[in-house]
């Protein structure tokens, strides 16, 4: 080597100690620079060596090549860059992988596809002209990645063909990427093929006698492989995907296999669903895809040690304090065991504060153990010919976690953090068994890194198990202390639930002198019922610190020589503190806050499941009231009366503090329809900030449910899968939605606020005139009233489509029922084909000034206008009265009109006019009437308009538009009561269509 490969060489190296510390500390941007320039300094120093150095180069470049790309996707804030990312990503790998096995052929086609899609981003950021300095940094950072991919593939057509690219390295030079490069295809040339950018990469290895160039495009059809997932039950899951690169990095997902099959049942995601799976399956900042079957065919073999392209975990400040380096398993223990000890007394929880992940741990060893049936085992990759777990030289492993509604592969190498004592600073085994920790790796890489803050046992069991998590709170009122026995004791035996029990905050003093440890999880091993006492065999992470009260260690007393003999255990001779006690169930009722138990999926037959998004626009951010968009769902026990188990899960993204209240109601007596308020229902789930809830119910054959998805307050977008389990076949499906809806929105104002029924301004409420087409169907639906402010509301429906000026119950068609604060529906039933109906919408008092928004719904076409209030584009004069008992009151049979209040109308020219009569003080509602009659030297002549009969409506009475006026003409508006003794005020309301003039009469 020279000295300027020497100093390369050096140069290089450092590059990479900066980009590795960089980004260990998390400083991404920064880290992306040195990795590019770092490769940039790898690419030259293959031209430099041959043989073995050469091809250590090329692992080395693929390596931190395919961590370049991961950062590319992670610093981008364009989404629409997100697909042609993640092509290119699972390219490189894949070409990096053919390249590195020789079969660079295939390599080359790969490179091409990739690099034509970061040339597709890098003309789509040309035109979209990022200004932000930010945006500027990471085009540059991704030109740059593009044209060292480039060089490589260069490099690995040079290493295949010698004497081509050596003659045509006399004509041209090595082809580079501009940034101004706007064309439709890469204007690049390899051995004479264009960089396509429309190829899409293909991870079969195929050597090159075996393919030809066109074999090899016509295969390169790349389809998102979402579609045929679908969640698993148990230990199993059934799908497909292809070989892994050396790092093990499937960064995309490929239809290429069957749907998933789940014992009894196989499901088919919808696009909707696929795209709930794409967003979660970025999970603190890395990607975690779903489990394929030929996961299972992982590349574990390599020429060197395998290190993760993701990078150490975060470490715990505790961690940090105390860490002396990083080491491989094989450098602490040689050739270490991996899940080859019995149980779990060996199990110690070091540092990290994940007691509840190490609880689930031990229960699961536990199981395997007493069951002689593998269930984390059998996750765990590279397997032996006995399908258990083996050691892998390479440090590299795969895990299978149960993550955001479906199976997932992880994947970690061995370098475990190490004190300067030579103690591993993470969960461990006292033999030396590396099981335990790789295993707490996995779970800790998708959580985020060893500071995990710990959650519960259930949620990590979980994960690590696809159980399905139940929560017992020992305080809770509703606890049923001899029921929970039986379940635990029963399922225990059976082998069908996982135990864990939780502390709450207690003083120290008191957790001192009971053995306990507040906040703490304990793995449950054993529930036994003996000389008449209920015990639990508990084991605390810690494998120190054992319980001291009844039945314990330090109990002389309730340990009689029977129950020694029952449970093989002596006290006395319990000198080996591994943290493992035994305690009576009702100490653990009285000193414990939960108890989490975790079901085994398989002892039910059948099971349905969808993914889903609750996003910021579905709904108000506090939906407390309001259900109308909350996700619902219909399910149905199709054969025959069954136990059904509904769980509802919410999606990780991010770890951190769970400030997300959900529940899961129930509604039956809905026959499945959407719920659209709050109302009776046969469950009302509480708000919990779990990311679990689980229902039990009892379900009756053919009834559908609505199952109602809800949370306190909404702060972000939500994620969810919900689960379906039961003995017989269930179905579960999105609950329907009318079919055609229309928006209207509007305000309650001054002139418009009219209150509620009995308000004599009830008229003046927005009104809406529905009509159905003649050709429509007998149709049937819902309307919602939803307000910005927190007023009590009303729907009410009347036949007509008129304007409603008062209210008849004969004539009213639907309601909302009471008036409710903020939010309100009114269900439509047998709605006529060809008829009009008229919707208005009220505040209970008036004068209540809101914005409202009205959703109607229906199963038919129809239309929706507004209707304008009485009087509109008319002139009106409020004029006032009064009836004196005795005197003026003297309509009716005496028909005695000139005694009533009567008013003097004279008008220029012909106008129509609307009179209205309220007598909104009255104590007691009178019977009135008000009439318009022609008037001729004081003598009443022709009725022109009358209200009709004598009402006593709240909103008053009024005549019909009525055309008068002759030039010098007078007109006599009449207001009367039918009763003698009315001692009542009363508003009369003219509306003319031009100027007129009114003048009271007096007698």
């Amino acid at each position: 080597m020279t000295d300027s490969g020497a100093s390369l060489y050096a140069k290089t190296t450092e590059l990479l100690c900066q980009a590795v510390a960089a980004d260990t500390l998390h400083r991404y941007s920064e880290a992306l620079g040195l990795y590019n320039n770092a490769l940039k300094s790898i690419a030259e120093l293959q031209k430099q060596y041959t043989g073995y150095q050469r091809t250590q180069l090329e692992s080395k470049f693929c390596e931190y090549s395919g961590r370049v790309s991961v950062l590319l996707q992670q610093l981008s804030d364009n989404p629409a860059y997100f697909g042609d990312l993640d092509k290119a990503r699972v390219g490189l790998n894949a070409a990096h992988k053919q390249h590195l096995q020789g079969c660079v052929d295939a390599a080359l086609d790969l490179y091409i596809g990739s690099i034509g899609c970061y040339q597709r981003i890098l003309r789509q950021t040309k035109s979209a002209g990022s200004d932000s300095t930010k945006g500027k940094q990471w085009r540059r950072e991704l030109l740059k990645f593009a044209n060292t991919c480039l060089k490589e593939a260069e490099i690995a057509k040079q290493t295949a063909f010698p004497a081509t690219a050596s003659s045509e390295s006399a004509h041209s030079e090595s082809p580079t990427l501009t940034a101004s490069d706007a064309q439709s295809t890469l204007q690049l040339q390899m051995s004479g093929l264009s960089l396509q950018t429309n190829g899409e990469p293909d991870n079969t290895c195929r050597s090159e006698h075996t393919s030809t160039p066109e074999s090899r495009r016509n295969s390169m059809h790349f389809t998102p492989q979402y579609q045929h997932l679908s969640p698993g039950t148990g230990s199993s899951n059934t799908s497909t995907s292809s070989t892994s690169n050396a790092h093990s990095s499937r960064d995309t997902m490929t239809n290429a296999s069957p749907p998933y099959t789940n014992g009894t049942h196989t499901e088919r995601l919808t696009e909707d669903e696929t795209q709930v799976v794409r967003i979660t399956s970025h999970i603190n900042g890395l990607t975690f895809l779903p489990w394929l079957e030929n996961d299972k065919s992982e590349n574990f073999v390599m020429p060197s040690y395998f290190t993760d392209k993701d990078g150490l975990l975060t470490l715990s400040r505790k961690q940090q304090r105390k860490l002396w380096q990083w080491r491989r398993a094989s450098h602490l223990y040689g050739h270490p065991q991996i899940f080859g000890q019995h149980g779990c007394g060996h199990i110690v929880q070091e540092t990290v504060t994940d007691c509840s992940f190490v609880a689930a741990l031990c229960v699961s060893v536990e199981y395997e153990h007493r069951f002689k049936r593998q269930l984390i085992t059998q996750h765990v990759y590279p397997k032996g010919r006995n399908g258990m777990p083996e050691f892998n030289p390479a440090g590299k492993y795969m895990v299978k976690l149960f993550v955001n509604g479906l199976w997932r592969r992880v994947v970690i190498d061995d370098l475990l953090p190490v004190g300067e004592t030579g103690k591993l600073l993470c969960t461990y085994s006292v033999t030396g068994d590396i099981g335990q920790s790789l295993m707490e790796k996995a779970f800790l890489k998708v959580m985020g890194g060893y500071d995990f803050p710990g959650s519960n046992a259930s949620t990590d069991l979980h994960v690590l198990t696809g159980w399905i998590p139940e929560h017992v709170f020992v305080q809770d009122q509703a606890f049923d202390a001899e029921r929970t026995w039986t379940r635990m004791h029963d399922g225990l035996e059976q082998g069908s639930v996982l135990l864990t029990i939780a502390t709450g905050e207690m003083g120290s003093d008191v957790a001192a002198s009971l053995g306990l440890v507040p906040s703490h999880a304990y793995a449950v091993l054993d529930a036994r019922e003996v000389c008449g006492h209920q015990l639990l065999r508990v084991k605390n992470p810690w494998n120190s610190l054992r319980w001291t009260g009844a039945f314990s260690h330090a109990d002389q007393i309730s340990w009689t020589p029977d129950l020694m003999r029952a449970l093989d255990y002596d006290p006395k001779t319990e000198h080996d503190d591994q943290g493992i006690f035994w305690i009576d169930f009702a100490s653990v009722c009285h000193r414990f806050d939960a108890i989490h138990l975790n079901w085994n999926p398989r002892v039910f037959a059948h099971q349905a499941s969808v993914h889903f998004s609750w996003n910021m626009d579905m709904g108000p951010r506090q939906a407390l009231h309001d259900f109308s968009a909350n996700p619902q769902y219909t399910l149905v026990a199709e054969h025959g009366t069954a136990e059904v188990w509904i769980l509802l899960s919410k999606h990780l993204l991010k770890t951190e503090e769970n400030v997300d209240f959900i529940a899961l109601h129930v509604y039956d007596n809905t026959n499945g329809r959407r719920v659209y308020e709050p109302r009776a229902a046969l469950h009302i789930g509480e708000y919990v900030n779990t990311q679990h809830v689980l229902v039990q119910l009892t379900a009756r054959q053919g009834e559908k449910y609505t199952l109602v998805v809800a949370q306190r307050e909404k702060t972000k977008p939500l994620h969810f899968t919900l689960r379906a389990l039961s003995s017989t076949p269930v179905r579960l499906v999105q609950a329907p939605v009318p079919t055609y809806c229309e928006d209207v929105t509007g305000q309650w104002g001054s002139a418009s606020a009219g209150g509620n029924t009995a308000s004599p301004r009830y008229m003046d409420n927005p009104q809406f005139q529905i009509t159905i087409p003649p050709n429509a169907p007998l149709t049937s639906g819902i309307i919602t009233l939803e307000t910005a402010h927190k007023h009590p509301v009303n729907i009410r429906v009347f036949r007509g489509g008129f304007l409603v000026t008062r209210v008849l119950e004969i004539n009213t068609v639907a309601t909302s029922g009471k008036y409710r604060s903020q939010f309100c529906t009114c269900e439509l039933e047998a709605l006529e084909p060809g008829s009009s109906y008229t919707v208005v919408v009220s505040t209970f008092e008036p004068f209540m000034f809101s914005r409202f928004k009205l959703r109607i719904g229906l199963g038919s076409l129809f239309t929706v206008a507004p209707i304008a209030r009485e009087g509109a584009g008319m002139r009106m004069r409020e004029l006032h009265g009064k009836w004196m008992p005795g005197s003026e009151c003297v309509g009716g049979p005496d028909q005695s009109y000139h005694k009533c209040p009567r008013f003097l109308v004279r008008t220029e020219c012909e106008t129509r006019v609307l009179a209205r009569l309220q007598t909104p003080h009255a104590k007691s509602l009178p019977l009135v009437n008000v009439s318009v009659y022609e008037f001729d030297d004081a003598v009443l002549g022709t009725l022109c308009a009358s209200s009709g009969s004598y009402t006593n409506s709240p909103q008053g009475v009024a005549t019909r538009q009525s055309t008068i006026g002759r030039t010098g003409c007078e007109f006599l508006v009449v207001a009367s009561a039918w009763d003698h003794d009315v001692d009542a005020s009363f508003v009369l309301y003219f509306y003319s269509e031009h100027t007129v003039e009114v003048t009271p009469l007096f007698y």
